[in-house]
């Protein structure tokens, strides 16, 4: 695994998964991943993608909010991944 980039831990049986952005943009990446995961263990009224679209807004354009969506979006593939073991 290449260490300078980041990565989405493992989760749900499914392995790590290397995303293609450096450690500058390590919070954007982890936030995504927590919120997915905090929409997960708790999905209640608010639709997925509502999550996704608003908390996307509070990020600069460009880069910032791609890496954002990959976290999100990563954590949700391992989920997916996962529960069809």
């Amino acid at each position: 695994m290449d260490e300078n980039y980041i990565s989405i831990p493992a989760a749900y049986g499914s392995p790590s998964l290397l995303t293609p952005w450096g450690k500058e943009f390590s919070p954007m990446i982890e936030r995504g991943v927590q919120c997915a995961q905090a929409w997960l263990d708790a999905p209640g009224d608010v639709p997925l993608w509502w999550e996704l679209a608003q908390t996307r807004k509070t990020f600069p354009a460009g880069c910032c909010q791609d890496a954002f969506e990959a976290g999100f979006l990563l954590r949700i593939q391992q989920r997916l991944g996962g529960t069809s073991r």
